[in-house]
């Protein structure tokens, strides 16, 4: 998942106007130089925490996912996926990620470090 603004992740560094709520489990699978593999669980309300995606990266939603994602620029969307579905991102977004789903959300993420 790229860098955290802090160790707690529960805001950006020098911003106290950004803080979340309560963070999403993360257990990282496999770190090395090419490679992080890291599973999540984001409970009805969970987040992410602040941070920036140093590396493409992918999801693979094992769950239907209902997601609300915010911007380090202040753009706010909410996101829908199915079980099963792979998406690719871009390096560099810089968001939390707030879960809006009704249920525990499981998912992958792979990040490409070369």
């Amino acid at each position: 998942m790229g860098e955290y603004y802090n160790e707690t992740r529960t805001a950006l560094s020098n911003v106290k106007d950004l803080p979340v709520g309560n963070l999403a489990h993360r257990q990282v699978l496999l770190d090395n130089d090419k490679t992080r593999i890291s599973y999540f669980e984001l409970a009805p309300g969970d987040h992410t925490g602040w941070h920036k995606h140093e590396y493409q990266y992918s999801a693979l939603y094992l769950t239907d996912a209902k997601l609300f994602h915010t911007r380090i620029d202040g753009t706010q969307f909410l996101s829908e996926h199915k079980a099963q579905e792979f998406k690719i991102h871009p390096i560099g977004t810089e968001h939390n990620v707030r879960s809006e789903a009704d249920y525990v959300i499981k998912l992958l993420e792979v990040e490409f470090k070369s």
